[in-house]
């Protein structure tokens, strides 16, 4: 493992140079093309909304992806074939795709695939050199950011939008889209294209898997941290294949099949390429092996023959006849086709064939070799250049001339490998090898060539082999061939001489091999694939259609269409389960018959209270198969004359009239059980004194109407056989006699209610004062006929009319408007003429709601006229008893001024003082009163309603402290509130509630005031704990001189005009004035002030 830096390597892009790879080129544009179009919704907007993001991994992608790389050991990549370069270690790039995992997750899909094309073709320029990469990165992407993003329901998706997840399935799913690409990134045959997928797929499969899951990982820190902008899907949705049955097979189907055939075809052209590199690699070793054992022999023949022919003798001959010697040698054994020979000067004496050493000299071993041999070296061979165009090198034989002086001479002879007679068994095993498209070399101690059989595949003759390792044992190995081809090559040692024998096999031989073994069997597999998706394809759509002509029928049957039966042939689970649904199509027609029978009955008991048209529905539904009577007896009280006695007895059916003498017998003999069946009539003992010589059922079946534990009567059927009820039937008899029971509860409950309703009009109209009933919401149901005569009291009066339609009268308007519960439910009422009422609503309450309210109006016209002339008589006595009060309070407090009184004397005139004083502070409430009441004109002032609080707290805090009384205030109030009020009359008001609750407050106690806002009113609230207020009290606690009868409340005095004078304060405010009290525990006086008594007073 090594670190390098892709940016330093030669950019370059290699283009398709077949057809083939075109077309594939072509076809994996427009299938991105496809993809990229499915995902493209929205992305225009996300790019408008994170654009700084797609910038920024956009200009983030380059560096990431050829700043640093890790070189990884192991086998090496080879190129592509016919394509010359040197073989590269695996390179993984952990940075590369970072920017495209992260815009999967910022971004989506569609911009996803976008940086990845840019971080592909970055790949494809500086590292792979193929002009499929960047497609095939773009693609990865594409896939990845589509499994991040998702937005299907399943754990399996679930988990698959995590980042790490959605790499490490990605990286699977999408190799064999990677061994598709090297299928048609690599140029050759068919057979080249496959091993090339085959062979060099898998390291760049895990390659890019590793980068998938480095990113995948670093991107699911950011997925699961909120706040960091990944996108997670906020609706889920069904996968495509879970809407259709066949497309859930087909999801199932199509991959296990793609897996299969995948594994199948790999593994079987592996062992196809494994047995064909055997049977090569066979091929290669024996026709070697026939070679080298050859050549030791055409060199030992050479060595000897030159040797014999070395004869001193002939450097005694003229060189004529030295020439014509040789000649005839050559001829007599033909294995050189050269012979020379020297003198011991190294001069050429004789040669046949002639030679011009001046034309042709000698080469560098030859003219060496003489030397040597001159020396003594008794035999030399050499390999020397060919003279010509030739594909074998020459070898040339050195062998010393000796007589008993020493060396005479040197004869050479110089044969080659294509006309030498012993290397021709040699030649013809390596030719052999040619023949099938290979090569055979033979190569010297230095591993030069010194014979090719073919030439054309390359002129090495003369040089160094190169890619082959001398010595050693024969063996077989893969390598290169200077076009970029993978090629075999067998390794042969000659034995006895270092020589060898080298055969070259291309590849593609193996490959064609391997293909020829595999194809049949990679046919049936494609055939076998494709048979099997079209028949679980057809399979799926038989059992598809059955299951869609099931559902559809099932939707009608839901629809409530249940006259088209299923018609779903099979033994089969299929045939079953349509048999299941036409049984409940069935069972659910004839469920909805009795259903709709039922919903008839209900229907009639609901919209009929006259118990003979709610009955008669249900009679006539029972009517059907055998039945030929269907009677109902009911008791009198379901009809409103039930004075006479007689009960109601109602019938259909063809007999029901004969039939008729049993509604007695059987009204009370199901009184005190829940059923009565008898499947035989003529045999039941208990009916035999009735039917005798009456006409009568083969069977019956009665059943008692009971409701809410009464009994109604009896609902009996009566059929012309006998029969067996079964346990549907008699369900729904049952559930008809309960109908029945309704209706006749429902027809009693209104001749009761009808009874009581003309009782109650009676009594309405003999009610003297007006009386007005309304609904909860707010329509008039009646009102009596005293009511009609008042004046300026109505508009329109028609039953159900709405409130505001049948009020005239503001104030009394109001008070029926007012919510149930209110706490004011009574107030005076001034309407046309001077006349003046009481108006008191009452509200009817149900079970927990109001259902509506009655309002009473009683006329107090002569009671106010009374009252008016009691207050005007106290007003003038009051005032004529102030001058003699005045003048005996003077004289008294004078008495002390005429000379000294005693004890007791003491004792009589402050007795005396005290009832002066409370005597004039009776004249002087009366007073008050009748000024308030005559209507004095307010002197209206903008006041702060917690301001006047607190000047009525401070006044009276000296008083509380006596009784050491703490006294708080509470304010509810907007700021800037204004209250339009008479300052005095309301200080007196409040000065009167608060003095009251000091007074009836035990010692230690404590007295809360309060003032809130609410609707444009302000209510002050005085609350204390001390005595309390019996509830008998209340009604008449604001009546002048009312006292309580209560022991407590005369422990104080008073004169029972305080209250009086608040409520007369306040209602000339145009206000209200309550108490809610508890007795021992405290009482609450509130005091509700409009902001603005002259608008109040407009509205009223």
């Amino acid at each position: 493992m090594e670190w390098v830096w892709p940016f330093t390597r030669e950019p370059s892009l290699v283009l398709p140079s077949q057809w083939m790879g075109w077309l594939g080129w072509g076809l994996l544009w427009v299938i991105w093309g496809w993809g990229l179009r499915q995902v493209a919704s929205g992305a225009l907007q996300v790019a408008r909304q994170r654009w700084y993001l797609l910038l920024g991994l956009a200009l983030l992608a380059p560096l990431t992806t050829l700043l640093i790389g890790i070189q990884i050991g192991g086998e090496e990549l080879l190129p592509l074939p016919y394509l010359p370069g040197e073989s590269p270690l695996p390179l993984l790039l952990p940075l590369a795709a970072i920017p495209w995992v992260l815009a999967s997750g910022w971004l989506g899909p569609f911009w996803a695939a976008w940086i990845a094309l840019e971080s592909g073709l970055l790949v494809g320029i500086w590292i792979t050199h193929d002009v499929f990469t960047p497609l095939l990165i773009s693609g990865l992407g594409l896939l990845y950011g589509f499994a991040v993003t998702q937005a299907y329901q399943g754990r399996f998706w679930a988990w698959l939008r995590f980042p790490l997840v959605a790499g490490l399935v990605v990286g699977v799913v999408y190799t064999p889209i990677l061994i598709l690409g090297a299928f048609f990134a690599a140029p050759g045959g068919l057979a080249t294209r496959l091993d090339f997928a085959f062979s060099q797929s898998w390291l760049i499969s895990l390659v890019r898997y590793g980068e998938l899951v480095l990113a995948g990982g670093m991107a699911t820190i950011l997925a699961v941290v909120p706040g960091t902008g990944w996108r997670r899907p906020s609706i889920l949705m069904p996968a495509p294949w879970e809407t259709s049955l066949a497309n859930r097979l087909l999801f199932v189907t199509l991959p296990l099949v793609v897996l299969l055939f995948l594994v199948m075809t790999v593994s079987h052209w592996m062992v196809a390429g494994n047995a064909a590199r055997e049977m090569l690699q066979e091929r290669l070793s024996g026709a070697a092996q026939v070679a080298a054992e050859g050549l030791p022999y055409f060199l030992e023949s050479g060595q000897s023959l030159v040797t014999r022919l070395a004869d001193p003798a002939l450097l005694e001959q003229p060189p004529e006849t030295i020439r014509e010697r040789l000649a005839q040698q050559l001829r007599a054994v033909p294995y050189f086709h050269q012979l020379m020979l020297f003198d011991t000067a190294g001069r050429l004496v004789a040669a046949h064939p002639d030679l011009d050493l001046s034309i042709s000299p000698l080469s560098a071993q030859e003219t060496q070799g003489i030397s040597l041999a001159l020396k003594g070296v008794p035999i030399q061979v050499y390999t020397i250049l060919p003279a010509g165009e030739k594909r074998s090198m020459q070898v040339s034989f050195l062998a010393g001339v000796r007589d008993a002086g020493g060396v005479k001479g040197v004869l050479v002879g110089r044969t080659d490998f294509d006309t030498n007679p012993f290397t021709q068994p040699a030649l013809a095993a390596l030719h052999s090898i040619v023949s099938e498209g290979g090569d055979g070399f033979i190569l010297d101690e230095n591993g030069v060539v010194l014979y090719q059989a073919n030439p054309t595949t390359g002129a090495l003759l003369g040089e160094s082999f190169g890619s082959v390792i001398l010595g050693g044992e024969p063996r077989f190995y893969e390598g290169l061939s200077p076009l970029g081809t993978r090629q075999f090559m067998y390794y042969q040692p000659v034995v006895g001489k270092p020589w060898s024998v080298v055969l070259v096999m291309p590849a593609q031989r193996a490959q064609d091999m391997a293909l020829q073994i595999a194809a049949p069997t990679l046919i049936s597999l494609v055939l076998f694939a494709g048979l099997l998706i079209i028949l679980s394809r057809v399979g799926s759509r038989t059992l598809v259609t059955s299951l869609s002509l099931l559902a559809s029928q099932a939707a009608r049957i839901a629809h409530g269409q249940l006259d088209t039966p299923v018609q779903v042939e099979g033994v089969d689970e299929v045939g079953r389960l349509g048999r299941a649904f036409e049984q409940m199509r069935l069972s659910l027609k004839a469920r909805l018959e009795e259903l709709n029978k039922l919903l008839r009955v209900s229907q009639a008991v609901a919209a009929n209270l006259d118990v003979e048209a709610a009955i008669a529905p249900a009679l006539e539904v029972t009517l059907g198969e055998h039945v030929v009577a269907a009677r109902v007896a009911l008791i009198p009280e379901v009809k409103l004359d039930f004075t006479s006695g007689q009960g109601v007895a109602l019938g259909q059916g063809s007999l029901a009239e004969p039939f008729a003498y049993l509604d007695e017998v059987l009204f009370e003999g199901v009184r005190q059980q829940n059923l009565l069946t008898i499947a035989n009539v003529g045999r039941a003992r208990r009916l035999q004194e009735v039917i005798q010589g009456r006409p009568y059922p083969s069977a019956l079946v009665a059943l008692p109407l009971r409701y809410e534990n009464t009994y109604y009567g009896v609902f009996w059927v009566g059929y012309d056989q006998p029969r067996v009820f079964a346990d549907e039937e008699l369900r729904f008899l049952e559930t008809l006699a309960g109908n029945i029971a309704m209706a006749a509860a429902n027809a009693r409950l209104y001749a009761t209610a009808e009874v009581g309703r003309k009782r109650l009009e009676a009594v309405l109209a003999s009610v003297p004062d007006p009386v007005l009933v309304f609904d909860n919401q707010n329509a008039l149901l009646l009102l009596n006929p005293a009511a009609l005569q008042v004046r300026g009291l109505f508009g329109q009066v028609t039953p159900g009319s709405a409130l505001e339609e049948v009020i005239t009268a503001p104030g009394l308007l109001e008070l029926l408007s007012l919510p149930p519960g209110t706490r004011f439910q009574s107030r005076e009422i001034a309407l046309a003429e001077g006349r003046i009422y009481h108006a008191s609503v009452a509200t009817v309450w149900g079970e927990e709601y109001p259902i509506g309210k009655v309002c009473v109006l009683q006329d107090i016209t002569h009671y106010k006229q009374l009252d008016a002339l009691k207050s005007e008589f106290v007003a003038t006595v009051s005032h004529d008893l102030r001058s003699p009060l005045t003048l005996i309070r003077g004289y008294a407090t004078m008495l002390q001024m005429i000379g000294d009184l005693n004890e007791q004397q003491q004792g009589y005139l402050q007795k005396m003082v005290s009832g002066i004083e409370n005597m004039t502070r009776l004249v002087n409430n009366l007073l008050d009163l009748g000024r308030i009441e005559a209507g004095i004109e307010l002197k209206l002032e903008n006041l702060d309603p917690a301001e006047v609080v607190s000047q009525v707290i401070a006044q009276l805090q000296p008083q509380a402290a006596q009784k050491s009384i703490e006294i708080q205030s509470e304010f509810h109030l907007p700021e800037g509130l204004v209250l339009r009020a008479d300052p005095d009359l309301l200080k007196q008001a409040l000065l009167n509630l608060v003095d009251n609750a000091i007074k009836y407050t035990r010692l230690h106690g404590g007295v809360w005031v309060s003032a809130t806002c609410e609707n444009e009113r302000v209510v002050f609230a005085v609350r204390d704990n001390g005595i309390g207020i019996a509830p008998l009290d209340l009604p008449r606690l604001f009546e002048k001189f009312y006292r309580s009868g209560r022991r407590e409340a005369h422990e104080q005095r008073g004169t029972g005009l305080g209250l009086a004078i608040v409520k007369s304060i306040v209602e000339r405010h145009h206000g209200r004035v309550w108490v809610e009290s508890q007795l021992g525990k405290g009482s609450v006086f509130y005091i509700e002030l409009p902001l603005d008594p002259e608008k109040a007073e407009s509205l009223v």
